[in-house]
């Protein structure tokens, strides 16, 4: 049909099929209703508005607004539902599929090929970092084996985590969810992104792992890209498509110098290269003595373990991008550049958000976004308080979000002032905390250094303000219990970082900007080694098998009693329980001593009726009788007290406690 009704209908129809299809045949949801919640929706909003952005930067952009908007959609659904569940991502589906018959209509049509072509250089390199991510953490993330379940450098500490929230979720009774390794407290740190992957694994009616892996995937994708358009934007130019991709792959690609770790490693006869890196982290590395790195890449930890960060740092640029393309500096103003208030508003929004994917990076945005209108002199002039009011209002929408979680480490006493970040060697004197920000944030943080001495880079004083900022914060302020987590500021400098090294090397030989490439990726392209790698154990064979079994035979709402290791069988189990790694449970700004004491009470107690009561007093259901806490001086024997029945002896037993 030709007329713009046919073809809505036909568009119309064509969703309706696929949504159907979708809901009876599970598996075929990956390839029909992932897109509309990956890109879809974010695509009609940027057609719509039609930015001074390139295509690169459209599609990053469409990818983080669909992921906010879908992930926040059903979230605010679920709540009118009564619950979350495969019914309400379906009819979010269903809301956020609308854009297509009415493109139909408007004859709208995706990016052609000659358009893509013109944004070739940029699209290599998304798709370099695209592949790098889900093939690292395709074969490394969760890898079955007969001995059990490994999971590749550092997710081996950090899966349990997100795999936890991911899979409570889908089991249906845990929403609006509570922390499931520390039951009975609400989850009120960044958590949008496990829960973007629980809709997307909810949707196919899957193990949430495949979805994970995914949507890094498209994720990282939607990064380099984003970077290469801010880039662009920023620099503009006759060579601003190669600055454009330069900064893109330095953004994802670029790192510090822990690679020399490695270098001194096989020097000394550590061992065979090979074992070394998938044995370590050549990326950052604690416990270890000088030289120190523990500044992690964006790649390192950003893209391939720390999920927040996955999310959460394509959304920060993507708003900076909008915000830039909304808003000209004062000099472009003057030469006829005209305010796009709907930009703004699409950069407010997106910051807003930004803060249930990112808890450190959603102030960052309003931050970065004061140091873009001061440097860009348009801090007091006459548009200014339209402006202003149609960038911040949208900001409340993270007030539910974000004052939760604020209030949580102020009263924790996690909040703090600091004199330099306490993971640096503060102690060794300034000359050694000089050198260790040198090496660890390496060759692109020099070029950058340099860059902002050169009269010529365009909008130097932002991207110089940018690079401050986000440096010195981490520097004066700690917001959580683990200094370490503070090194999500530095991540988010990185992209300023790696557009001013790009500019200053654009021009430069290539012999000269591959020297500097491969002086600047080992660190990151180690640790994706490492990631695929390693064969970290996370699960025993007996304790996977146990992990299916809790899935099939206990109620959804079950909670569990477990020795307090970072790893147990209830996270793949989509199960809680009372506690995990105390430090975990500390960065939420909960206390865990008193859980921890009752929890070694019950195990090490050598009364099972309190153990009983203990159990009852945590709402806890079940008892996994494995391994026991270290300092165990009295074990309990469960089956000494008729209110333990077993239910599980085909590797760690289980024990129900009895109504």
């Amino acid at each position: 049909m030709s007329t713009p009704a046919g073809r809505a209908s036909v568009a119309a129809l064509a969703v309706a099929a696929a949504l159907a299809v979708a809901w009876v045949l599970p598996p075929v949801a990956p390839a029909l209703l992932w897109p509309i919640l990956l890109v879809v929706p974010g695509w009609a909003v940027i057609s719509a508005a039609a930015p001074r952005i390139d295509t690169a930067g459209r599609i990053g952009l469409s990818v983080v607004l669909s992921v906010a908007l879908s992930t926040h959609l059903v979230f605010w659904l679920s709540h009118l539902a009564g619950g979350y569940g495969r019914g309400v991502v379906f009819a979010a589906a269903a809301l956020l599929s609308m854009p297509i018959p009415i493109a139909a209509w408007r004859g709208r049509r995706p990016p052609t090929l000659g358009t893509l072509r013109g944004a070739a250089p940029v699209m290599l390199v998304a798709g370099a970092a695209a592949a790098v991510v889900g093939l690292t953490l395709g074969v490394g993330l969760w890898r079955v084996t007969p001995e059990g379940v490994t999971a590749g450098g550092t997710n081996w500490s950090d899966l349990g985590v997100h795999l936890s929230i991911a899979e409570t979720l889908n089991s249906g009774d845990n929403f609006p969810p509570e922390v499931p390794y520390f039951a009975g407290v609400p989850l009120i740190y960044h958590w949008f992104a496990d829960f973007h992957a629980a809709i997307l694994a909810r949707a196919a009616d899957q193990f949430s792992i495949p979805a994970m892996v995914v949507q890094s995937t498209v994720l990282a994708f939607a990064l380099a890209l984003l970077v290469g358009s801010l880039a662009r934007l920023l620099l503009r130019g006759r060579h601003a498509k190669r600055v454009a991709a330069l900064a893109a792959g330095l953004a994802v690609f670029g790192g510090g110098m822990g690679y020399l770790r490695l270098v001194g490693d096989v020097w000394n006869g550590a061992g065979d290269p090979l074992t070394l890196i998938s044995t370590g982290s050549y990326d950052n590395r604690w416990l270890t003595e000088w030289p120190y790195f523990r500044i992690p890449s964006v790649m390192g930890t950003g893209l391939l373990a720390h999920r927040a960060t996955t999310a959460g740092l394509p959304i920060l640029v993507g708003a900076v991008l909008l915000l830039v393309a909304g808003l000209p500096a004062a000099r472009r103003a003057v030469r006829g550049w005209r305010d796009r208030p709907a930009l703004l508003a699409m950069a407010g929004v997106l910051g807003g958000l930004l803060a249930p994917f990112h808890f450190f990076f959603f102030p960052a945005f309003p931050l970065i976004a004061l140091l873009w209108v001061v440097a860009g002199g348009r801090l007091i002039d006459r548009a200014a308080p339209r402006n202003a009011a149609v960038l911040l209002a949208p900001l409340l929408l993270a007030v539910p979000f974000a004052i939760p979680p604020l209030l949580q480490a102020g009263g924790s006493g996690a909040l703090q002032t600091v004199t330099v970040w306490p993971s640096a060697p503060r102690e060794d004197g300034p000359a050694a905390v000089v050198f260790f920000y040198l090496t660890n944030l390496g060759v692109p943080f020099a070029l950058a250094l340099v860059a902002l001495l050169h009269p010529w880079v365009r909008h130097r004083l932002f991207l110089g303000a940018w690079v401050l900022a986000l440096f010195l914060v981490p520097n004066v302020v700690q917001v959580s219990a683990v200094d370490f987590d503070m090194n999500k500021y530095f991540q988010a400098m990185w992209i300023a970082v790696a557009i001013l090294a790009a500019w200053l090397i654009h021009r430069w030989s290539w012999p000269a900007v591959v020297l500097v490439v491969g002086l600047s990726v080992p660190s990151p392209l180690l640790a994706a080694a490492w990631t695929a790698s390693s064969d970290l154990q996370v699960l025993t064979a007996a304790e996977l098998r146990a992990a299916e079994w809790v899935r099939e035979e206990t109620p959804p709402d079950a909670v569990f009693v477990t020795d307090g290791w970072v790893n147990s069988l209830t996270d793949a189990a989509g199960r809680r329980r009372l506690l995990t790694f105390a430090p975990y449970v500390a960065n939420l700004g909960f206390r865990p001593e008193q859980r921890l004491a009752d929890v070694l009470e019950i195990y090490c107690g050598g009364d099972a009726e309190q153990s009983a009561e203990l159990m009852e007093r945590h709402a806890a259901t079940h008892v996994v009788d494995g391994s026991r806490p270290g300092d165990c001086v009295a074990p309990v024997d469960f089956g000494t007290s008729p209110r333990f029945e077993l239910v599980y002896d085909a590797g760690p037993r289980i024990w129900r406690l009895r109504d």
